[in-house]
């Protein structure tokens, strides 16, 4: 049986053009599907800091220099209250602390209002950082850190298993667990939808409250974002209670009525109790990649509140104390920051969930097209080359030569038959004649001439 023929390197380039071009196919659907969920995750050096200032609003105050409204603590000593014009900034720092793993990761947020301009009695002041002795404000207003522990693909706080919730509100290193937390806040899961299914925490309040998809026609720094509202309403912050189960400081004033600006059918010297309450509006610009807050304007709405019956004067149950009232947005360098970090985030993703599958697909498609033509380009396999002296059939046998070995199947084996030498022909020179060479010069006749003289001569013969 003749051996299989060799395929040649002609041969091969088909089939391997088809088996890496299947293999780049199947690689540009995979890469979507499963590689690049590794990238959507809160990255663990994730460290955001956001600067936001006080923006004038119509109608709040007529000073651009100071837009925020805040009540004097100083004037708690005073005959009567006093609100003040002011400037102030929102600073937020938020890392990732453990614990965190592939799974979960804890936001610690240090958050704080500082004043650092108020009026008081036609004069700019300049509050102090620590004051001095008998001052009554400081250019700290208020001071929180935060810490949740959430799940790093949805965002969502993951108090159980080990997971943190706490908020520390006072100076000392007491914190006040907050168990019951839901909703997203400091960042978004990546792939953020056009839908009203989020829910935002907030942290003064301690309330969850639902966002509202508005639109996606704001572009911050090259990135474009959707915007979503929420509404948080007026919850009485006296409520609120601090490590020590106690209620928290300045949420409560215990004032005569005259002090309040006095009101009908009441002395100036009766006390009057009220409550500080709060609501406020949030816009977030949301990055829809990576999740990403690039600006978020918060108007924030705290004012004091008589605790006076239902049946009380309408004068009373409409009063209102201003607080704070202050719509803070992210100024231009924290914009320019969050962008550029978004960009960080979303780029790995596009690139290896979008650009470099595309890349692969095309060439895998043009190495599958290319190998399937040769294929059927060439007919199949090419034929092997046939020797010169061999059959034209590769399974045709040639004949086996005169003195070859017999077949297995042969039983009689026939000798080559002998031949005779044979001579060569007499030449025209009919009186020489030349025998054939004999190695054995013994066995030679010799030739004898007769030149006709009557002597005879004999010479050897010649080789031919």
């Amino acid at each position: 049986m003749a051996p299989a023929p060799r395929m040649s390197a002609k041969d091969l380039v088909g089939p391997v053009a088809i088996f890496f071009g299947t293999l780049l196919l199947v690689s540009a659907i995979a890469l979507p599907l499963y590689f690049t969920d590794t990238l959507k995750k809160t990255p663990m050096d994730l460290d955001l800091t956001s600067v936001a200032v006080s923006q004038p609003q119509q109608g709040v105050s007529g000073n651009n220099d100071q837009p925020a409204k805040i009540f004097n603590s100083c004037s708690v000593n005073q005959p009567r209250a006093e609100v003040s014009d002011a400037r102030l900034t929102q600073q937020q720092r938020v890392i990732v602390v453990d614990p965190a793993d592939a799974d979960i990761a804890t936001f610690q947020a240090g958050n704080s209002i500082r004043i650092d301009s108020y009026t008081s009695g036609g004069e700019t002041i300049t509050p102090s950082a620590v004051g001095g002795k008998g001052a009554c404000m400081t250019s700290l207003l208020t001071a929180t850190r935060d810490l949740v522990t959430t799940n790093r693909e949805t965002a969502q706080p993951q108090i159980s298993g080990g997971g943190q919730s706490e908020v520390k509100v006072d100076a000392s290193d007491n914190s006040v667990s907050l168990p019951d937390r839901t909703g997203l806040q400091y960042r978004f899961p990546f792939d953020v939808e056009k839908s009203d299914k989020y829910q935002y925490f907030d942290l003064t309040t301690r309330t969850t409250n639902p966002l509202t998809y508005v639109d996606d026609s704001t572009e911050i720094h090259g990135v474009k974002t959707l915007h979503f509202t929420q509404e948080v309403p007026e919850v009485d912050l006296s409520t609120l209670v601090d490590a020590n189960d106690q209620q928290m400081p300045n949420t409560s004033l215990d004032q005569t009525s005259g002090w309040y600006g006095g009101f009908p059918g009441y002395r100036n010297n009766d006390k009057l109790p009220a409550s500080l309450m709060q609501s406020s509006t949030r816009d977030l610009y949301v990055d829809p990649a990576s999740g990403t807050i690039l600006n978020e304007q918060q108007h924030i709405r705290q004012s004091y509140k008589l605790n006076v019956s239902d049946d009380s004067p309408k004068e009373m149950l409409d009063y209102r104390l201003t607080a704070l009232d202050v719509v803070f947005s992210y100024d231009q360098a924290t914009q320019e920051a969050l962008a550029s970090d978004a960009k960080s985030l979303s780029d790995p993703i596009t690139l290896w969930g979008r650009w470099i599958p595309i890349v692969i697909g095309i060439i895998g498609v043009f190495l599958l097209a290319v190998g399937i033509w040769l294929l059927l380009g060439s007919g199949g396999r090419s034929k092997p080359a046939v020797a010169a002296d061999g059959p034209s059939d590769p399974d045709e046998q040639a004949y086996p030569p005169r003195y070859a070995e017999p077949r297995h199947d042969d039983h009689q084996y026939a000798a080559p038959r002998h031949e005779e030498p044979r001579y060569p022909e007499p030449t025209h020179d009919e009186h020489q004649y030349e025998q054939p060479y004999d190695p054995d010069q013994t066995r030679q006749i010799p030739v004898i001439k007769d030149d006709g003289d009557g002597f005879t001569d004999w010479s050897p013969p010649r080789r031919s």
